[in-house]
């Protein structure tokens, strides 16, 4: 588990007019959103670090 966003009516409201959670730096809510970032980041770059390139889907048509 990365992290846990709390399901809170202002966070939608805020987001529905236009003032992300994530933009608001001094509510709770936009600290949990940073940490999340934060942890799939470190998580990314664990999985660029100790695995091979994803290979590119080259998509054809016949």
């Amino acid at each position: 588990l990365l992290g846990q966003i709390p399901l809170v009516q202002s966070v939608r409201e805020a987001g529905d007019a236009g003032r992300p959670a994530l933009l608001q730096d001094t509510t709770p809510v936009a600290k949990i959103f940073k940490d999340l970032a934060s942890a799939v980041h470190q998580e990314v770059e664990k999985r660029n670090e100790s695995r091979e390139v994803t290979k590119r889907v080259e998509i054809t048509t016949q």
